[in-house]
């Protein structure tokens, strides 16, 4: 397999004709690749296809596409070619810091991932210098969005190949240390955390003026908690996928 990956945001004027589309999947084609990979939710949590849980990206850069079938398209000129179509989506992030766009700048800022920074506890939209607005991966009305989003994917699309998913992660080691983080840590445990967050780690800074984070007494059970709330929803993904088109891998 071969895939070819078509990001929604630096294509987006450039896939905004149906003979552009058919152009670079015949040029794929011609290339040996097997797979077109078509990004229908960036990092901004719009999308590209119609959805009745999700805003519809129509312009990028002061550029506005005309309104068309964008995904369809891929899939049946891929499919005629042989080709095949996976759909991918950018999860756990919902704006672009570069930008100041997106989900979190807009309807839902409390998604916001809390980062940790050598420099205190701030919002990732304040972290200018990380252009992915990342979200706390445990916030239930995220993962309710996000789920509902995959159906309307799975739903409008039943000719798709499969869905990779992006960014099903965690921003970092700086993330999350929200409230809502330190209180499901807590449950998990089953115990209060009496120092919060340097019971799980600290930063210290080293003879070059670099910081580093050095692990506290509770922190490779926070790695614990952290990687089972990531696989925990792709388990949940998985199942809300399947339950529609079992068929889609």
């Amino acid at each position: 397999r071969l895939l070819m990956w078509f990001d929604a945001e630096a294509n987006f004027q450039r896939f905004s004709s149906t003979d552009s589309i058919d152009f670079y999947l015949k040029k794929i084609k011609a290339l040996g690749f097997t797979d077109a990979v078509v990004d229908v939710r960036p990092i901004t949590g719009e999308v590209l296809f119609d959805s009745p849980h999700a805003p519809k990206m129509k312009e990028w850069h002061g550029y506005t596409r005309p309104n068309f079938d964008y995904l369809g398209h891929f899939i049946r000129t891929a499919h005629k070619l042989g080709i095949k179509v996976q759909a991918s989506l950018n999860i756990f992030v919902a704006g672009h810091n570069y930008f100041d766009r997106g989900l979190v700048y807009t309807s839902h800022p409390e998604w916001a991932s809390t980062v940790y920074t050598p420099q205190g506890m701030k919002s990732i939209m304040d972290q200018k210098e990380k252009y992915s607005a990342m979200v706390n991966p445990i916030d239930p009305t995220f993962r309710t969005h996000i789920l509902n989003v995959l159906s309307d994917l799975v739903r409008k699309y039943p000719a798709l190949d499969g869905i990779m998913l992006d960014r099903v992660r965690y921003d970092g080691i700086e993330a999350d240390f929200s409230e809502m983080s330190h209180k499901a840590f807590e449950q998990y445990i089953h115990q209060k955390v009496e120092h919060f967050p340097t019971d799980i780690m600290t930063w210290e800074k080293d003879n070059e003026g670099k910081y580093h984070a050095t692990a506290g007494k509770l922190f490779k059970e926070w790695i614990e908690w952290r990687t089972k709330n990531i696989y925990d929803f792709m388990a949940q993904a998985r199942k809300t996928v399947k339950a529609i088109n079992p068929k889609l891998s």
